[in-house]
């Protein structure tokens, strides 16, 4: 683990500020899952508000999502981006039930979590961060600045960046970075230490000027803050820096200074003995927030509005534990029925919620009446323990004493104070106990009657809603008991979600046996009859395994990277392709460099290379290769190019053809943003980042070769939403594959969620592939490759880590 030195710097007209809110750093609490169990979490919190937004509220939010990132388990990108979306929520209600006009409060934040040896960060709105460590500066921000920040919009936007600390560094946050942050001035003369580091961060500042600097290195968990002296303007500070230079360097190192135990803030440690509602809920000012108040003040606006998004409810954030649901957009036509009937559930909800309250406040009731019972033994119990201990001492007296012996001062002080401790004891854990028992039967109610709502609603955007409603309030529930009947509920919820969502659950198993060095990164996935083909983009190579009876082994003896072999030297791989087996060579892969040298491998063989035609001097050098319908396509983004090679013999002596030849400029697509592509005989699938996808046929005709739909529209197929438009939700999207008959599809990867996206050749969704992991724990923030073989078995890789399931 790592320990952290906090350092906030706040300055208003260049004058240092002791106020630090919206900073701090946490420790996993006792009760942490178990995979947060070791990590750490840093927010760096900026709000802007028309002054009515308290820091005591600000704290209270941070506090609260705290504790929801150590209660929830999954991959770490995913518990980052729960905790923005609920902090999300959480300033959109604050905004509709405080803003009554003017400009709403917005905000951006830094999440970051320590994870192992890597650092996590989620970022939303525009703000910087930054991490200095030996091997030098990175910057992390919205480079486009068209992030608006939090509380805009029901889905925020963003950004996810990872980030080795190795022997530790520096993580440093702010929205106003001056230019003078460059690696150059910051690692001059070495690996600065905290105050020289703080002394070059703060030159040439801004006059108003907030800095939240974290120190990080190699402990055990402890968190400190150092609140700086009060100083003078950054100018006055760099006169003294300029004077000091001329000091020498011995006099210049400040002491190491070992932060002091009083200055740990307590809002860094939260506390575990009190009970906290659900973090997935939206937080509002009310000390005992109902859970519906967010969505019975947005359900009115529903009605009116055209657009219906259940799944950006906060309720639909926590959707599934171990990966973070990405749901579809879509527009859909109000109809007249379906708003009489959504006006009937709602009534029935309210209805449900009303006996739930009163059934709230006679459990409160009882609870008080519990406790005065309490009391009133307690007092009983006092007087006779008093009354048992003078019979006592009557008894020991000698025959004949009138009175019984006085106890000593000592003695009577001793159990003046340990009965009464004894007695609060016990008085305090019957009440707890009941209290616990009590407050989940509320929570387990309430998602019983959400279940028989959703269970008796014919709309499927009420059953979906209601059904969030439920896992949510098992949620709460969890944090009281565990119990079987409250694991059938979660389960028959789950399951109605995946059914309403086209949601298929596939158990991973881990494909390799042992395990792959933490440096690789498998981007690229080829399932050969018995042999899988992993390309690993970190070297530049293939790695060959092969299966055995209890998984994939790799196979040491396998070669297929940089190097000279037979017809000339290749380079690092790009990519990689499956060849068939009747090639000359009769080998299973192609590689390709960057130059357009390619190697021919199959195991127990030498590598046999060659250069392609035409490849020299193509700005950028190839990216992407496929190989099919005996043709080789070769991608070159930079040059917005797309080859196309013929072999003869198996070997590729002819000129290359521009796949595009003949089709206008104004109508090509832009390669530039392509980042994979499948092929299907005369079909070509264009993937880019943000899930849209362009198709072009080669026809052959003299007018118009190439057709091409930019983007293709995609169509619905979930239950309730069938031949609907909709468009994929805001995600990184990494790979398309085009699966060959008997089931031909076209499947694109979400590598932020890991899922899966099937659609029939005509781009209708009919599946969702979602991963179920179990207590396996990943190491890599997103998915990184993934394939369908032939005998449905679906591979996934998460940097170094590959895994698969049967799909059927």
């Amino acid at each position: 683990m790592y320990d952290l030195n906090l350092t906030p710097i706040r300055l208003r007209q260049g004058q240092p500020q002791e106020t630090f809110s919206g900073f701090m750093a946490v420790a996993p609490p006792r009760r942490a899952v178990r995979s947060r169990a070791e990590d750490l979490m840093i927010l760096s919190l900026t709000l802007h508000a028309n002054g009515n937004l308290s820091e005591d509220l600000q704290a209270d939010w941070l506090a609260r999502l705290s504790s929801a990132f150590f209660k929830t388990s999954g991959s770490v990108t995913s518990t980052l981006r729960s905790v923005i979306e609920t902090l999300n929520l959480t300033i959109m209600e604050w905004n509709l039930k405080n803003v009554k006009g003017g400009m709403p409060a917005t905000g951006a934040i830094n999440l970051t979590a320590i994870h192992r040896r890597s650092l996590y960060i989620a970022q939303s709105g525009l703000t910087h961060a930054y991490v200095l460590a030996h091997e030098g500066l990175k910057h992390f921000s919205d480079t486009g600045g068209t992030d608006r920040g939090l509380g805009v919009s029901r889905t925020p936007k963003i950004r996810y960046y990872q980030a080795d600390l190795g022997t530790g560094g520096y993580l440093f946050m702010t929205d106003t970075p001056p230019g003078t942050w460059t690696e150059d001035l910051l690692l001059a003369d070495g690996f600065p230490d905290v105050e020289k580091l703080r002394r070059r961060l703060l030159n040439q500042a801004p006059v108003d000027f907030r800095l939240d600097l974290v120190q990080i290195f190699p402990g055990e968990g402890q968190i400190n803050i150092n609140q700086p002296a009060k100083k003078a303007s950054p100018v006055e500070e760099v006169e003294v820096v300029e004077k000091q230079a001329e000091t020498p360097q011995e006099e210049l190192e400040p002491e190491p200074t070992q932060p002091e135990e009083e200055e740990v803030s307590p809002e860094i440690v939260p506390v575990e003995e009190t009970p906290v509602e659900d973090t997935r809920e939206v937080f509002t000012q009310e000390p005992e927030p109902e859970p519906e108040v967010l969505q019975e003040e947005i359900e009115p606006e529903a009605e009116v509005e055209p657009q219906v998004e259940p799944e950006t409810s906060p309720q639909a954030v926590v959707m599934d534990e171990d990966q973070t649901t990405a749901v579809l957009e879509e527009e859909e036509v109000p109809q007249e029925d379906k708003r009489s009937r959504a006006r009937r559930m709602k009534e029935a909800r309210q209805a449900e919620r009303m006996r739930l309250a009163e059934q709230k406040d006679q459990i409160k009731e009882e609870s008080l009446k519990a406790l005065a019972a309490g009391l009133k033994w307690w007092r009983n119990a006092q007087q006779s323990v008093e009354t048992f201990f003078k019979d006592l001492l009557a008894r020991w007296s000698p025959e004949g004493t009138k009175d019984a012996p006085a106890l000593s001062r000592g003695t009577r002080l001793l159990i003046a104070v340990i009965v009464p401790l004894v007695l609060v004891g016990i008085a305090a854990g019957v009440y707890l106990a009941r209290g616990k028992t009590q407050q989940y039967a509320f929570y387990f109610e309430q998602a019983q009657a959400s279940a028989n709502i959703a269970q008796a609603a014919q709309d499927p955007d009420i059953a979906r809603e209601e059904w969030s409603q439920v896992q949510a309030y098992l949620n709460q529930a969890e944090d009281f008991r565990e119990t079987e009947e409250l694991s059938r509920l979660r389960a028959e919820a789950q399951a109605a979600m995946d059914l309403l969502d086209g949601v298929r659950r596939l158990d991973y198993r881990p494909a390799i046996v042992g395990s792959l060095p933490a440096g690789i990164n498998i981007t690229n996935i080829v399932s050969y009859g018995l042999d899988l083909y992993l390309f690993d983009e970190t070297a530049g190579r293939v790695l060959h395994a092969a299966s055995g009876n209890s998984g994939y082994e790799i196979d040491p003896d396998f070669v297929c990277a940089a190097g000279n072999f037979s017809g000339g030297r290749v380079e690092a791989l790009v990519d990689m392709a499956q060849l068939p087996i009747n090639n000359a060579y009769q080998a299973h892969i192609l590689g390709i460099d960057a130059l357009g040298n390619v190697v021919y491998c199959s195991p127990e063989q030498d590598p046999v290379v060659q250069m392609l035609p035409g490849s020299e001097g193509i700005a950028g050098g190839a990216k992407n290769i496929v190989y099919e319908s005996n043709r080789l396509y070769v991608h070159y983004p930079e040059a917005n190019q797309l080859n196309v090679y013929s072999p003869s013999n198996g070997q590729f002596l002819d000129m290359p053809v521009d796949y595009f030849n003949g089709l206008d400029y104004s109508i090509r697509p832009d390669l530039s943003q392509v980042i994979d592509f499948a092929i299907n005989g005369r079909e070509l699938y264009l993937l880019r980042g943000d899930g849209s996808v362009v198709d072009c046929v080669y026809s052959g005709l003299p007018d118009a070769p190439i057709a091409c739909e930019n983007p293709v529209q995609y169509v619905d197929g979930r239950p309730g939403k069938e031949d609907q438009n909709m468009t994929l939700p805001d995600a990184n999207y990494v790979s398309v594959y085009y699966s060959p008959p008997p089931d031909p599809s076209i499947s694109i990867l979400d590598a932020e969620n890991a899922d899966i996206y099937r659609f029939s050749l005509r781009f209708r969704l009919y599946q969702r592939l979602r991963p179920n992991l179990g207590n396996y724990e990943i190491v890599s923030p997103e998915a990184t490759a993934f394939t369908i073989g032939i005998d449905q078995v679906a591979f996934i890789a998460f940097g170094n880590q590959v895994f698969y399931a049967y799909v059927q």
